[in-house]
């Protein structure tokens, strides 16, 4: 099953209900993500790294963070001025003191 997953990129897109310690396996995941008000973001999250980083792209913006703790729930990425709080098939962005709550786009 590994290396099927490997050749498709996504543990998600093999196994959509897989917990997300089976999705950090992946070396790579990309996901995007939606908030309530339309817009999207991506997310590429680099697990071969050490500590496991993520690339938010938004529009033109790439932006990458770096992991600071996981938890059974919740991973938290951070840089100087981003934190991105991911949990089952959400996750929470803050930046300049507003938080958007952005939902997995299921494809």
């Amino acid at each position: 099953m590994l290396g099927l997953c490997t050749a498709c990129g996504s543990y998600k897109a093999v196994r959509p209900d897989a917990p997300l310690a089976v999705v950090a396996e992946a070396q790579n995941n990309a996901i995007r993500y939606q908030a309530a008000d339309g817009s999207r973001i991506s997310a590429i999250y680099v697990n071969s790294n050490s500590p496991m980083t993520v690339e938010l792209r938004q529009g033109s913006t790439v932006e990458k963070l770096t992991q600071t703790h996981s938890m059974t729930k919740t991973t938290e990425y951070r840089n100087a001025s981003t934190i991105w709080q991911l949990q089952d098939g959400f996750a929470t962005l803050t930046r300049g003191g507003k938080t958007v709550v952005f939902t997995e786009i299921i494809e």
